[in-house]
């Protein structure tokens, strides 16, 4: 990978450059402030693959780089690591809410840092494949419907990365979130999950981009509904979406499916022929946070993810009994 490190701290970054130079399949180029970074991404010839941003800095900080980075084509799905002394919640919150991909606290173990560079390698990598996901959603963003009928095809099962709706992040980053949370014992956070009724359905009948656009329009749903909580959404496939939100122990999850529902069927939403979609979530059981650490946080969310897709079969079967049962009467 070809990475940019942005701090304002030049110690700091003689530091990256030396770990970095160690390592042959990676080349660095470093700036002082983001004003710097701006100028060094506008080279055509020079993209860039990884992204290592500090927090603090003079003028404009890390996370607004990170904002103005996801706001931009090229750099929409690049990995961002923020490698930060910023530790409390609220600047992790707000990094991956901007869109960071992981969080690195400051005094860091060159070992770990190595760790999480071979990770998003990887991530970068597959993000250039033609069948990766992340490349055939940015290739939708592109390209008319009719040109994607035949040219793209989005796995059911597997995360979709979905832009530009506030409050929604990628299923990877959701996990090194949640792992933060537990690392600091920031255990303050409910997790939950929300699934679309009859997904293989609707996957088996639309195409990619009509699906993309449903699993998008949804994801919004569900963050607005979610406010005024601190809340961060991520789509983990199948249908399904994990939530984190701030505070939320005591919430009407029965109530909550109604706004979110009643929210979508004012969206009106529709097929690219004009086809009405009648789209429905239904949720999870919801789960704390509290006390679970490393893998066990990354777990609460898988748990989440069945028990949405489980309460989802459970809601077809009940609704197909009733059917049978009324036409044997009938």
């Amino acid at each position: 990978m070809h990475i940019l490190a942005v701090d304002d701290d030049p110690i700091i970054l003689d530091l990256l450059t030396h770990f970095i130079e160690d390592m042959p399949e990676h080349t660095v180029t470093t700036a002082l402030s983001v004003t710097d970074a701006l100028g060094l991404m506008v080279k055509p010839e020079q993209p860039f693959d990884c992204f290592l941003l500090d927090i603090v800095m003079p003028g404009t900080d890390g996370i607004e780089l990170c904002k103005i980075l996801r706001g931009t084509d090229r750099y929409r799905a690049t990995p961002i690591l923020m490698l930060t002394a910023m530790a409390d919640k609220g600047h992790i919150d707000s990094a991956f809410a901007a869109g960071a991909s992981d969080y690195i606290t400051k005094p860091f173990e060159l070992n770990s840092l190595k760790g999480r560079l071979s990770l998003v390698e990887q991530i970068a990598r597959e993000q250039r494949e033609p069948t990766s996901q992340t490349y055939a959603t940015q290739a939708l963003l592109g390209m008319s419907p009719d040109d994607l009928a035949d040219e793209m095809t989005i796995d059911l099962h597997q995360p979709l990365p979905i832009y530009d709706v506030e409050g929604v992040i990628e299923n990877s980053a959701m996990e090194n979130y949640v792992t933060q949370l537990s690392r600091k014992s920031l255990c303050g956070s409910v997790v939950m999950a929300f699934t679309i009724r009859h997904i293989a359905d609707l996957h088996a009948c639309l195409s990619p981009y009509d699906f993309t656009c449903v699993v998008t329009d949804v994801s919004e749903a569900i963050a607005d509904c979610l406010l005024p909580t601190h809340r961060l959404v991520s789509y983990a496939g199948n249908g399904t979406f994990v939530c984190v939100v701030e505070g939320a122990a005591q919430i009407d999850m029965e109530r909550l499916v109604d706004h979110i529902n009643l929210y979508i069927n004012a969206m009106e939403l529709s097929a690219s022929d004009g086809t009405a979609l009648n789209i429905r979530v239904c949720a999870g059981r919801p789960a704390r946070l509290i006390w679970r650490k490393g893998d066990s946080a990354i777990d609460a969310l898988h748990q989440a993810h069945i028990s949405a897709e489980e309460a989802a079969d459970r809601l077809t079967r009940d609704m197909g009994s009733i059917w049978t049962v009324s036409h044997s009467v009938a």
